[in-house]
């Protein structure tokens, strides 16, 4: 009886979680994009924005660091919340300590570095679950449901896709642990993803052009190759981070990160660009073959450099945009550019579900279903057989080992 109770009492958390996790990655969602806007009206004025605004950001950036997070170096984002729930009663997630980093996001994001938002979204959605489970005392595994059910409810609400959001928070952050977690984390994903629904409209679905098996050999090479660059990515973000984290000086490392970043944009504009849009532009086939290897060159440089420099953001949504000039450069169709950002999806976060699931839901064809197996298998394999890690392997690591220091 006591199990049947615990069990209805998750559900309805769940959804009142759904609920405030939604609304709350929503309005985040809108900030950005509004700041953007507002931002890009100084970039028609002079091509000196360009370099001007990533400085600007970095001077906030700094300042936010100096006044609030002067003896803290996490980040935000997946690898926060793996910690969390590996130490499930240390409560790191609290409200204030959220909010800044909610709030360093948004300049990294805004100021046109380049970050994901999807990182942040998920950290935001996770602390509510997080706090309404330590505020009401709850017991260690309830809260680590709640977490989960505020992560999905997060990607959801934002991204509309709620099979992929309660898949990627089981995958992931759960480690494939599905049992306990799965009715409560559906269930706040179907609720956001209505409020989602609700207050931004209908989700995008592209119907991709026909595909046909013939194109098996494409396939094969594509599940290879974003496996490939899945491994670059991985290395170039674990590699910078490394590399600035040894220079104890935060006001160079955010110097270094701001110009380059601004350079990049000076010769190279398209980079300022956020990440979603330049994702539809290349689902739409405005660009050339030779602009879609230098956009998934500049992301994998830009995204490195704009992490390891130390600036709060996510690496999700670089990754959608290079698999789908990845994919792109494969087949002209824009069923390759859906099974490219499925298949580094798969690839960096040793996800094979989420990228298929991906696939899916973005393109609302259950026929991609052959093709997405075929290139997530592919893709998610070559990384483990040559890298066995993922993006997190490495940073949850060393959080885990300076929380032991601490303690």
């Amino acid at each position: 009886m006591r199990k049947t109770g615990s069990f209805f009492g998750n559900i309805i958390m769940a959804i009142g979680i759904g609920g405030f996790a939604g609304i709350g990655s929503i309005f985040f969602n809108i900030a950005i994009d509004g700041g953007v806007v507002l931002l890009n009206q100084l970039l028609l004025k002079s091509t000196l924005y360009y370099v001007l605004l990533p400085i600007m950001g970095g001077l906030l950036t700094l300042g936010l660091h100096h006044l609030f997070l002067k003896n803290d170096h996490s980040g935000v984002g997946i690898v926060q919340i793996l910690v969390e729930l590996d130490h499930i009663k240390t409560h790191f997630m609290k409200p204030f300590r959220v909010f800044i980093r909610v709030v360093a996001a948004t300049i990294t994001l805004i100021f046109g570095f380049s970050a994901g938002r999807f990182g942040p979204i998920v950290h935001l959605g996770a602390s509510v679950g997080s706090n309404v489970g330590y505020r009401l005392k709850l017991s260690p595994e309830t809260i680590r449901i709640l977490i989960g059910c505020g992560a999905a409810a997060a990607i959801s609400a934002v991204f509309r896709m709620p099979l992929f959001s309660a898949v990627f928070t089981l995958e992931v952050l759960y480690r494939k642990q599905f049992s306990d977690y799965f009715a409560p984390v559906v269930i706040s994903a179907v609720v956001a993803n209505q409020l989602g629904i609700l207050i931004q409209g209908e989700p995008v679905v592209w119907h991709v052009d026909a595909f046909v098996i013939q194109d098996g050999f494409r396939l094969i090479l594509l599940g290879l190759s974003t496996g490939g660059v899945g491994i670059l990515y991985i290395y170039l973000i674990n590699t910078f981070t490394e590399w600035f984290s040894k220079r104890n000086s935060r006001v160079i490392n955010y110097l270094v990160g701001a110009v380059g970043i601004g350079l990049v944009a000076f010769l190279f504009p398209l980079n300022m660009e956020l990440h979603a849009q330049t994702t539809i532009r290349v689902l739409m086939g405005e660009f050339s073959i030779a602009l879609l290897i230098a956009i998934a060159m500049v992301k994998l440089f830009t995204t490195a450099l704009t992490l390891g420099t130390g600036y709060i953001g996510g690496n999700f949504y670089p990754v959608v945009t290079i698999g789908a000039a990845l994919g792109r450069i494969f087949g002209s169709s824009s069923a390759f550019s859906v099974l490219g950002m499925g298949g580094l999806i798969s690839s960096y976060l040793n996800a094979p579900i989420s990228g298929i699931i991906w696939i899916l839901e973005f393109s609302g064809q259950f026929q991609m279903l052959i093709p997405a197996l075929i290139v997530c298998a592919l893709s998610v394999s070559t990384t483990h057989h040559f890298l066995n890690q993922d993006i997190f392997t490495v940073p949850f690591k060393l959080f885990n080992k300076e929380h032991e220091a601490v303690r």
